[in-house]
């Protein structure tokens, strides 16, 4: 009867808890999370924020009654020995030390917030991130006590408290490091119809400006850029995030060249009876073959299930992820697989873009939609490398589309040859995704 022992209840570590109960039914799980509540479903907290869903505890869930498996939370795991295969543990309630023996272990911790060391904080009152439910209700607080709220960052979190923040009224300036929104994950052009739409709503989204200081009491908060200051009641950090390798690097176990756990494709770490999965865990990138980070929930899931196979003795493997992502803003959807070409040619790799942009449906629908399709294609070998998608119509459906021909290193050629179902009351007869692969086909052929 294998042990496992899990540390994360997130994404990754739910999915490996479930897989290794049901690879091996008489396998014992343990879990520790060290937070107060066992399930929670982070892209949901800005939802929350903005009034669509109703009360924090509505994206909160307790863990599901399983034969043999145990889930601990508000239990911190301070140590691992690696050596006599025990993890040393604190409950966050009543100071109870435990410890917890194992014969193989997996890490699902996640990752936590990051702040660039280049912006100074003077007083961190009223200056938060937003990654758990905790963090949601502090800043709901001052958006109820303060009428302005400034946002550094400009990639999907960020975007995403904005949007939320001005639904409740909130005076919302949104300050970008670089010149576009969504840096390295969506061209130029595409990403200004993401900023367009916030300036509509009343943002102001302010681009090409680095955040230098920090500074002032709650509800006189200043922040410095290169070029000015602007004043508001309070500020969240949304400047990304970095693996969680604190338990990792104190068993002695091997980083990646990304700062992630390194593992092999059985998630298996440089212990062979320790695995990571999720946001800590260093993956392979599908499209280019170098090792990535990959902070979704999606991939999450599709490593922890790999890691809960193989931690009770299965065989399964993850060749890499396509990093696939959407942001839903409501009138607008969009998002992005594989990689840009911004990207591509600094790699070397001789590509070239088509964009087209079509009807979803006949415009005689009283719900039609448009949407626009860019896809990345590789000039020698007709492989799709990327594609973006941004509209308000299906955008998810056409990002799964191409994250599995990208996953199966398919061609344009594979592409329009794909058959897809039609009834005029949800979508065109012609693909919009057809539409593209036949542009990308007669620029090949002009060549």
């Amino acid at each position: 009867m294998p042990k496992v022992v899990i540390i994360g209840y997130g994404s990754a570590g739910m999915t490996a808890a479930g897989y290794s109960r049901i690879t091996d039914r008489k396998s014992q799980i343990i879990v520790f999370e060290k937070r107060p509540y066992a399930i929670y479903h982070p892209c949901s907290l800005p939802d929350v924020l903005s009034g669509y869903i109703k009360g924090w505890d509505a994206v909160k869930e307790d863990a599901p009654r399983v034969p043999n498996m145990k889930v601990l939370t508000s239990t911190l795991v301070e140590e691992i020995d690696p050596d006599n295969k025990k993890v040393i543990a604190r409950n966050l309630k009543t100071g109870e030390k435990i410890i917890e023996s194992y014969d193989k272990l997996i890490l699902a911790n996640g990752a936590k917030p990051a702040i660039p060391r280049v912006i100074k904080i003077e007083d961190s009152s009223n200056v938060f991130t937003f990654k758990v439910v905790e963090d949601g209700i502090e800043i709901e607080k001052a958006a109820t006590k303060y009428k302005k709220g400034i946002i550094v960052g400009g990639s999907a979190i960020g975007i995403e408290t904005a949007h939320a923040l001005r639904i409740r009224g909130i005076d919302v300036t949104l300050i970008e490091y670089f010149p576009q929104l969504m840096p390295g994950k969506m061209d130029k052009d595409l990403a200004d119809k993401v900023s367009n739409l916030l300036k509509e709503e009343g943002v102001n989204v302010v681009l090409g400006e680095g955040v230098t200081l920090i500074e002032g009491p709650e509800g006189k908060k200043l922040v410095h850029t290169n070029n000015s200051t602007f004043e508001a009641g309070f500020v969240v950090m949304a400047t990304g995030v970095k693996p969680d390798t604190t338990l990792a690097e104190q068993a002695g176990l091997e980083l990646g060249e990304t700062r992630g756990i390194k593992v092999d494709e059985s998630m298996r770490t440089s212990n062979p009876d320790i695995f990571a999965a999720g946001d800590n865990a260093e993956v392979s990138d599908i499209v280019t073959g170098r090792k990535t980070l990959s902070p979704f929930a999606s991939t999450a899931i599709m490593m922890g299930r790999v890691a809960g196979i193989n931690a009770v003795g299965g065989d399964e493997s993850l060749e890499g992820v396509t990093n696939v992502w959407i942001i839903n803003l409501g009138k607008l959807k969009f998002g992005a697989v594989g990689i840009t070409e911004n990207m591509a040619k600094k790699l070397g790799l001789n590509v070239f873009q088509v964009t087209v942009s079509t009807q979803e449906k006949l415009a005689i629908y009283p719900d039609a939609s448009s949407i626009t399709i860019r896809l990345l294609v590789h000039k020698a070998s007709h492989r799709i490398l990327g594609g973006q998608v941004i509209g308000d119509g299906d955008v998810a459906e056409k990002l799964n589309i191409l994250s599995i021909l990208i996953e199966r290193k398919a061609t344009v050629e594979e592409l329009s040859r794909i058959e897809t179902a039609y009834t005029p009351s949800i979508c065109e007869v012609i693909h919009p995704l057809h539409t593209a692969a036949d542009a990308a086909i007669r620029r090949l052929r002009r060549r």
